[in-house]
């Protein structure tokens, strides 16, 4: 009896643990990404995010691009533009939204061949379309400065205007699932949140390369 007793109870043990590695289970986005654009330079992406116990989001992003690069501060006073033979950035990724196959990353750049680029904000959206030789995984991905919106909307005809200061919610009319965001939007980082995930643009390319992989 006594080891059927030991047998049973390290059953339920085992299949404990079990469903609690099943609940517990954290969404995650990760992959190895080459492809070309129009300009038919080469281009890399390599990232890997994942959701931490205790709700956050650590990984890092590295993006590679062969093309050449004009920089210039358009915030700048007749400030010159500068070339670059590419760039490669190396991001903290501390942001993941996944919706079913998609998934958006949000994070800062730590590291980049382009000084001006560190301290920037980046974004990388993608889609895993699994081993679909027909559609392949997309991507497409952005870089951001912080803007600091200190000006309020007001009626430049009235100088008592009783909506300054008031706040709205903008949503897509046309769209059930655009979560929308607040207005005047306040100053805060480019992150997961800025854009709803159905809003993204895919690169067009025919060439990619690689693996992209979303857990929800």
């Amino acid at each position: 009896m006594r080891i059927v007793r030991f047998t049973f109870l390290s059953a339920l043990l085992l299949s404990g643990l079990a469903a609690t590695t099943l609940t517990t289970r954290a969404e995650s986005a990760s992959g190895t990404y080459q492809f070309t654009v129009d300009d038919k330079s080469v281009k890399y992406v390599e990232f890997d995010a994942q959701r931490t116990a205790t709700g956050g989001v650590s990984g890092s992003l590295f993006f590679s691009d062969e093309a050449t690069i004009v920089y210039q501060d358009v915030d700048g006073d007749d400030s010159p533009s500068e070339k670059y033979a590419g760039v490669y950035i190396k991001a903290d990724l501390d942001g993941l939204v996944v919706e079913e196959n998609q998934a958006v990353m949000s994070g800062t750049v730590r590291d980049s061949s382009i000084p001006y680029l560190v301290g920037l904000r980046v974004l990388l959206t993608v889609e895993d379309n699994g081993d679909n030789t027909r559609v392949p995984d997309k991507l497409t991905w952005g870089v951001y400065k912080f803007i600091k919106k200190d000006w309020k909307p007001s009626d430049a005809e009235r100088e008592d205007d009783p909506g300054v200061g008031l706040t709205w919610w903008a949503t897509d009319a046309e769209r059930r699932d655009d979560k929308g965001y607040q207005m005047p939007r306040p100053d805060v980082p480019a992150d997961t949140q800025s854009f709803s995930v159905g809003s993204y643009l895919f690169v067009a390319t025919s060439d990619g390369v690689g693996d992209i992989r979303v857990a929800p």
